[in-house]
């Protein structure tokens, strides 16, 4: 074999070892939540809120803000990763549409970078302990219905798959989340009174439009120190990028509502929060093209890059055996001369 093709041989084995460790290395590697991932996705809608400066004002017609504006932003961040393990912090912050913090909600996900499921957490995270999905959804999800978990009851719910839309042009499975119980979020929880005198209570009802007042029967006989507890209610719909795994849009209608125990049973009093919001039309924007370019990351080096390397590599062996092959044969040529010369030459 001469030596161009010994050359075309290696650089063939060379190319094929890239393509499988492109594919098998780094394609796994680039696959996964970055270490470095700061992302924030805004949502808008309204939100009706108990009015905490007239309810120290003593002003009950003003008990609550209705159907304020609001904005929702969900902050996530990476904090640190150890293997297949990512320590996220997600911050949600509700605000009036001048900027005014409304409520705040802080908590720390142990998560699998590729599948977003739960992890063990590291110690010293402080990260808390959840089951099934939390933040986002996997980076290759699948038309199936997902195991996802409830912050507000601290609770696995059912994320159901619904179908497939277009979300600006991205082609993304949908899922719908519904969850109910006892306010279980220590954050929120905190915040709330564990009673109220029973004149608050019935002025807080007397605020609220007719259809939403609880039986006067229920009420006859609160204690005047009323105790409550709290429910909270999610209803999510997800819109997530096919290819990418990525949230494309969504929409949240959450509800914590104050009740206490009747003679007959739980009585629901008032809301003490109602936010119905959905995907801002700029971080919808947003996330659709951050998913075509990874979407076009993803593709050149899970496919595009080792394919091409692979049909180089196949090109260069054929050119490798096609130059073996000429050199092997004979030239007919010269041996022909040959013959005719020694013909000539031999006396008659």
């Amino acid at each position: 074999m001469r030596r161009t093709s010994w050359v075309l041989t290696g650089t063939a084995a060379v190319l094929v070892a890239a393509s499988a460790v492109t594919r098998f290395t780094v394609y796994p590697a680039l696959h996964q939540v970055p270490a470095d991932t700061k992302s924030t996705f805004q949502y808008e809608g309204t939100a009706t809120l108990l009015n905490a400066a007239a309810l120290r004002a003593g002003d009950m017609d003003k008990a609550f803000l209705r159907d304020v504006p609001v904005t929702l932003d969900r902050r996530i961040e990476v904090r640190d990763v150890d293997g297949r393990t990512a320590v996220v912090l997600d911050d949600v912050a509700l605000r009036g549409r001048d900027g005014t913090e409304m409520s705040a909600s802080q908590h720390t996900w142990a998560v699998d970078r590729r599948d977003l499921t739960e992890r063990p957490a590291p110690e010293g995270s402080g990260a808390e302990k959840h089951e099934g999905l939390v933040i986002s959804w996997p980076l290759e999800p699948d038309e199936r219905d997902y195991r996802f978990w409830d912050t507000g009851t601290r609770t696995v719910s059912t994320a159901r798959y619904e179908g497939t839309e277009s979300v600006r042009g991205r082609e993304a499975y949908v899922y719908d989340i519904d969850s109910s119980g006892p306010l279980a979020d220590p954050s929120t929880a905190a915040s709330l009174p564990r009673a109220l005198p029973r004149a608050a209570v019935l002025g807080l009802i007397s605020a609220l439009p007719a259809e939403q007042r609880p039986d006067q029967k229920a009420l006859a006989g609160l204690p005047e120190a009323v105790p409550l507890s709290y429910t909270s209610t999610t209803e999510r719909r997800g819109w997530v990028d096919a290819a990418t795994g990525l949230s494309l849009n969504g929409t949240l209608h959450q509800t914590v509502l104050a009740r206490t125990e009747g003679a007959d049973g739980p009585v629901a009093l008032f809301p003490v929060t109602d936010v119905n919001v959905r995907g801002a039309d700029a971080s919808v924007r947003q996330q659709a093209d951050d998913a075509t370019t990874t979407g076009r990351l993803l593709w050149l080096v899970g496919v595009g890059g080792p394919l091409g390397l692979l049909v180089v590599a196949l090109l260069l062996i054929a050119l490798a055996l096609r130059s073996s092959r000429r050199r092997a044969q004979p030239d007919t040529r010269t041996e022909e001369a040959g013959t005719d010369t020694q013909a000539t030459s031999t006396p008659a």
